[in-house]
C-alpha cells in the first residue's frame, strides 16, 4: 500500500511518501507564494526519486486546514486533481492533527496556528491523536482558560505561547491512525477554514 501525504496549510509545506509503514520519502519546506507550482514539481520529483510512479499510489492523504486560506486551497485542489484523474482514493486529515502526532513528554498536546489578532486556531489531542477539544478558532487567552493549568505541550511554528515546541509531524503515525478512514469523493473535498475569509467578513459586514 503506497500512499501520497501532503500537508500545505501553515508556515511549511511536506510532501511525503509511505509504503506500509515506511517512510520511502520525505521533505519539507517553507510555504511560498509559488507553492502551486513548486508542490506538484516536488511531487513529481518524490516518485522519481524512489523510482516509482504516481500512478503506483494507492491513497492520497491531504489536510484541508485549518490554516493558511491560500496553502489550504492549493494542497487541497493539487490532491483532488490527482485522485480524480488517477481514480485514486483520497482522504482528509487536521493539520493541528498532524501537528498534534510530534513525539512529547506530555500525556496532552495542544497545537496551535496563529490566526492573527490574538487568536488562534488549535486542537487538544492526546498521545494516540484522540481528539479531545475538536480544532476550534479562539481567542488565545480562551485556549489558555481550557487548559486550566494542566501539563500540556503547545505545539506550533509560531511561539506565540512561551514555551510553544515546533512540529516534527510523525506522517507514519498520522496514517496508521486514519488506516480504516471511509474515502471521500474527489469532488465532495473541501478545505475546514473553521473561519470567514476577511473579503467574505468585510461582505457580510456590508450587508448588515
Amino acid at each position: 500500500m503506497i500512499s501520497l501525504f501532503i500537508d500545505t496549510c501553515d508556515t511549511e509545506y511536506i510532501v511525503s511518501i509511505i509504503k506500509d509503514n515506511e517512510t520511502l520519502f520525505f521533505f519539507k519546506s517553507e510555504n511560498s507564494k509559488d507553492l502551486s507550482t513548486k508542490l506538484l514539481k516536488k511531487i513529481d520529483e518524490a516518485f522519481h526519486s524512489i523510482n516509482l510512479s504516481i500512478q503506483d499510489v494507492d491513497k492520497i492523504f491531504v489536510t484541508n486546514g485549518p490554516g493558511s486560506f491560500t496553502g489550504i486551497r492549493v494542497g487541497v485542489t493539487v490532491a483532488k486533481t490527482l485522485a480524480y484523474s488517477l481514480n485514486k482514493d483520497i482522504y482528509t486529515i487536521s493539520r493541528l492533527e498532524c501537528m498534534a502526532s510530534t513525539k512529547c513528554n506530555t500525556d496532552i498536546i495542544v497545537p496551535y496556528i496563529d490566526a492573527r489578532r490574538d487568536y488562534v486556531f488549535a486542537g487538544i489531542y492526546d498521545q494516540n491523536l484522540n481528539c479531545l477539544m475538536k480544532d476550534n478558532y479562539l481567542s488565545k487567552d480562551c485556549l489558555l482558560e481550557k487548559i486550566n493549568d494542566q501539563e500540556v505541550t503547545f505545539i506550533s511554528c509560531q511561539n506565540l505561547i512561551d514555551g510553544s515546541v515546533p512540529p516534527n509531524v510523525d506522517v507514519v503515525k498520522i496514517l496508521e491512525h486514519h488506516k480504516s478512514d471511509s474515502k471521500i469523493n474527489p469532488h465532495s473535498v473541501k478545505p475546514n477554514y473553521l473561519k470567514k475569509t476577511e473579503a467574505e467578513e468585510n461582505r457580510d459586514k456590508g450587508n448588515n
